[in-house]
């Protein structure tokens, strides 16, 4: 018995993709919204586009924005994340200067600037005309997005509050290394609080970080101001006075009597 070969129904071929017009394999995802397509084309070794999706991620387009950047208008979160993961550049902008952030205050995205600024944008980054995002958002009338923008700010500008002052706990070229073991208890404790306090605080305004901000500078700015006065070297003027009391009457030669002295001028003007 023989077997017709030609009769063997053929396999169906597969369907061969179709992007979107004038899209990549990335924009053609954001449009489509399809995040599965898009985190297909890094993580299957068979798709088409495997070699070259990595080098579109921030590549803009003939209107100049980034896969990011319109995402960011269309408001499509789990694309955001699914492009930062995969290495979108939140901060990258364009010939004008405008952001991602810029794009999603412009549109009224409030949940997409959450992404954004936990991806570390930078809210203090201005367009050519000197707008940063929070300008933008209120230009368009975005009220939500400028309150949750200035949300960010102040709770950014106490985490660098903290910040500096733990550097300048650490930093002897800035504290001059005359910190008392009182002011270093002080600062490391102030610090400590005040971080908890963010970690620890899920509702909090943004007069509750404005507040907390200047509870802290009105506990370490004394600090710091004491260190600038003359009043805090009485202790080191008081010990070159009893050095030189100690070595007047002792039998130096005059070359090493100028040495000494010269040692002492350069201490006592450090310390004023």
């Amino acid at each position: 018995m023989t077997t017709d070969v030609a009769s063997q129904p053929e396999e169906p071929e597969e369907p061969v993709e179709v992007l979107l017009p004038n899209t990549n394999i990335v924009t053609h995802c954001v449009l489509k919204n399809d995040v599965e397509r898009l985190r297909k084309s890094f993580e299957d070794d068979e798709d088409p586009y495997k070699e070259t999706v990595a080098d579109l991620i921030n590549s803009r387009g003939r209107d100049g924005k980034s896969p990011l950047d319109l995402t960011s208008t269309l408001g499509r979160i789990e694309l955001a994340k699914e492009l930062i993961l995969r290495g979108a550049e939140v901060n990258s902008a364009n010939i004008k200067g405008y952001t991602a952030l810029h794009h999603a205050a412009a549109w009224g995205k409030v949940s997409l600037l959450k992404v954004l600024v936990d991806a570390l944008a930078d809210l203090q980054l201005k367009t050519a005309h000197g707008e940063r995002a929070r300008e933008t958002a209120l230009r368009y009338n975005q009220t939500e997005c400028v309150d949750f923008l200035d949300w960010a700010e102040a709770k950014s500008e106490l985490l660098e509050a903290i910040r500096n002052h733990q550097e300048f706990l650490t930093d002897p070229e800035r504290n001059q290394g005359r910190l008392t073991k009182e002011d270093k208890n002080i600062i490391t404790n102030s610090c400590k609080e005040k971080t908890e306090w963010v970690e620890n605080t899920s509702d909090a305004t943004t007069q509750d970080f404005i507040s907390q901000r200047q509870n802290l500078d009105e506990i370490i700015t004394p600090i710091i101001q004491k260190l600038n006065e003359p009043g805090t070297n009485k202790i080191k003027t008081r010990t070159i006075i009893q050095i030189i009391t100690i070595i007047l009457p002792l039998n130096f030669s005059s070359l090493c009597m100028e040495y000494i002295t010269l040692c002492l001028y350069l201490v006592s003007i450090q310390c004023f």
